[in-house]
């Protein structure tokens, strides 16, 4: 039992990673925003800040790394909170997919030569991005369905909902003339209401008291 207690203390406390790495990687993606040469938060997309010829690549794939691992830490976390619920053991599946995806983006970078390995590299990147952030999508929604049955997490069902809604268009905001001037802006955005989703919910199973 003692045993026991301690990783249930542990776990508790691993919810805090969840609420640092999203700050975390939101202050790096701001701070080389503006540092880097060339380069336009409000029209560029975040991938381009990590393209090999950046100055400031190193800098921003690292934090990816880093939060990728401090991802797959709250990943436990919720795992021992929501006490090993078939919904909870979806989520952690789906936020440990987003986590390994996130720091495969940094195996692979984005490139703006279309030929050869970068060509490569390029599709590679593109193909896991595709799959990490659309699974902490779905993680959210399936974590509303667990919210509806504890009183104390309810308050994420609204959050949760008008963040997945609002990302629906982020595949596509690229792609329409209207939005290209302001697509890099777009994505921070979208991408920064999942974020506080992560860091409400991460605090709110800190703060719920033990079962």
């Amino acid at each position: 039992m003692f045993i026991k207690l301690n990783f249930d203390r542990i776990a508790r406390y691993l919810l805090l990673c969840g609420v640092f790495a999203p700050i975390m990687i939101m202050v790096i993606i701001i701070v080389v925003g503006q540092i880097t040469p060339d380069y336009n938060p409000i029209s560029d997309t975040i991938s381009q800040m990590g393209t090999p010829n950046s100055p400031y690549a190193l800098v921003l794939n690292i934090s990816f790394v880093i939060y990728g691992i401090l991802i797959g830490v709250t990943a436990y976390g919720f795992h021992r909170r929501l006490r090993y619920t078939a919904m909870g053991n979806t989520l952690v599946i789906l936020l440990s997919i987003h986590a390994i995806g996130t720091m495969l983006l940094t195996v692979f970078p984005d490139s703006p030569d279309f030929t050869g390995k970068h060509f490569t590299d390029d599709i590679l990147h593109n193909t896991f991005s595709a799959i990490s952030y659309p699974a902490l999508l779905v993680g959210i929604l399936v974590f509303t369905r667990i919210a509806r049955q504890e009183k104390v997490l309810k308050a994420t069902i609204t959050l949760g909902l008008v963040v997945v809604i609002l990302n629906l268009p982020l595949p596509v905001i690229t792609m329409f003339d209207p939005f290209k001037p302001i697509s890099g802006l777009l994505q921070r955005l979208f991408i920064a209401s999942s974020f506080l989703w992560l860091v409400f919910t991460s605090l709110l199973l800190y703060k719920k008291p033990p079962q």
